[in-house]
């Protein structure tokens, strides 16, 4: 369940540090939901390493492993002249709560926020934040926070900022003093711009406590990377209001860095949170023969697609040390797929996993039922044909209309109060034909149904030692 944080903060500056430039706060607290995978937040390590190379004073609060007083005594001693708060659907309470303490107990700091709600829904945290960051921010917030701090402005003056606001893509605020919204439209970066950035600056986290968390589930420790931004297909169900449609392909010289930078930290793999790895198979066939040649002796974990992947591919993944593979295979029932527009077929899937399965990698499916224009027949197709693959685990949803998505435009009464503050926890949002209470007693059953036949595949009871 989402973090309510206090609200009767003490308003007073005594025992703070000199100003900080810039605060970042990822306000995501661990409540130990049993599907939960833990990760440092990759974009504020990103965002972090642009500023420092600016040479602004930033400090990053990642809450995940914190508790509540101590991230508002933090915040506090931080004394922070911008604060930047990222924001996804399941964070949202936390983050306009914090927002909401840090006004009172700091009323001269600016806040901003960004990240995949406030992208879709500016309008909704404009008034609890000074200013909204909507799409990739990694070169128009490090760009405006030199440009604030220079000008000595308040939050109150934000106009101008000392420069054209246009060199700000996708800023959003509410310019109090013109009485009047002031939005810039967002861009995306090219590559080249992507490949100009830094790598990510991990020195902010908790590192034990993430690789305890993955050496607990997995056996070995697994931290975030992104090797390409964007994803070209249009699921009905998918929102990626951040990196979009245009698939962009980092150059393997800054992926290796970076890996390079993880190992150094004592992670033993790589959890690959491209959209879909697979896009590209050359990249990706890239990826793998430099590894081997590397000898860094990292495994990873991606999300894929079922229909660009060949034999040869999936023997060239394992010899890299790819150790297992996430699949949204979504529906057993073609028509359902075409009603997503996922663009694949069951004996796409099939045949897929088949392969996989004659090999060391594990295979886990993602399935949505319940889906708009379903019926009670299709969903059994799922559960069935679900329980048929060879798959090393599976995860049932019921669907959830994210904000910026076809689905969520086309389903008729979304309740637009509830806040995702329950992590993995299947609810209706929205008005459907479906019971709640059956599909989520049907889910119970058919992880209990397998469970009950699912036997662990040779050689991966520990992923660190499978075969190379």
């Amino acid at each position: 369940m989402a973090t309510k944080l206090p609200l009767n903060l003490p308003n007073n500056r005594s025992g703070q540090s000199d100003q900080t430039d810039v605060l970042l706060i990822y306000p995501y607290f661990y409540t130990h939901a049993p599907k939960a995978m833990l990760f440092h937040p990759l974009g504020i390590a990103q965002l972090a390493a642009v500023l420092r190379k600016n040479a602004l004073h930033t400090h990053v609060i990642d809450c995940t492993f914190k508790n509540h007083d101590d991230v508002i005594s933090k915040i506090i001693h931080a004394n922070p002249r911008i604060v930047g708060i990222y924001v996804m659907l399941s964070m949202s309470e936390n983050a306009m709560t914090l927002a909401a303490n840090i006004r009172s107990a700091l009323p001269g700091a600016l806040l901003t926020c960004g990240g995949p709600l406030p992208t879709l829904k500016p309008e909704h945290f404009s008034t609890a934040f000074d200013v909204v960051f909507r799409g990739e921010s990694d070169v128009s917030f490090p760009r405006f926070c030199l440009d604030y701090l220079r000008s000595e402005r308040s939050p109150d003056r934000l106009s101008g900022c000392g420069t054209n606001l246009k060199n700000y893509p996708g800023i959003y605020f509410n310019d109090h003093q013109n009485g009047a919204v002031v939005q810039i439209p967002s861009e995306s970066s090219d590559k080249n711009a992507l490949d100009r950035l830094p790598i990510p600056d991990r020195d902010d986290y908790d590192h034990s406590n993430y690789q305890q968390f993955w050496h607990d589930r997995e056996e070995l420790s697994l931290a975030s990377i992104m090797t390409s931004y964007g994803c070209p297909f249009d699921c009905d169900f998918c929102s990626k209001p951040i990196f979009g449609n245009r698939l962009r392909l980092r150059h393997m010289d800054r992926i290796f860095e970076e890996i390079r930078d993880i190992k150094a930290r004592g992670y033993e793999g790589l959890w690959i949170a491209d959209d879909c790895f697979s896009l590209d198979p050359d990249h990706t066939r890239c990826f793998c023969h430099r590894l081997i040649s590397e000898k860094l002796d990292m495994a990873w974990f991606c999300l894929s697609r079922v229909d660009r992947i060949s034999p040869s591919d999936i023997e060239l993944w394992q010899d890299s040390g790819c150790r297992k593979v996430f699949f949204g295979l979504e529906s057993g029932n073609n028509d359902i797929l075409k009603l997503m527009n996922k663009k694949t077929t069951i004996d796409d899937a099939q045949k897929t996993i088949e392969l996989f399965a004659q090999s060391d990698i594990r295979t886990a499916g993602f399935f949505i039922v319940g889906y708009p224009g379903e019926t009670y027949e299709t969903i059994e197709n799922t559960f069935e044909w679900a329980l048929s693959l060879p798959l090393d685990e599976v995860s049932f949803t019921i669907p959830y209309p994210l904000p910026g998505t076809r689905l969520y435009d086309r389903v008729m009464h979304v309740d637009k109060t509830l806040d995702w503050t329950f992590e993995n926890e299947n609810r209706m949002v929205f008005q459907s034909e479906f019971d709640e209470d059956y599909l989520k007693k049907r889910i119970e059953r058919v992880y209990k149904q397998f469970n009950d036949r699912r036997k662990p595949k040779q050689g991966s009871g520990n992923p660190s030692k499978s075969k190379r």
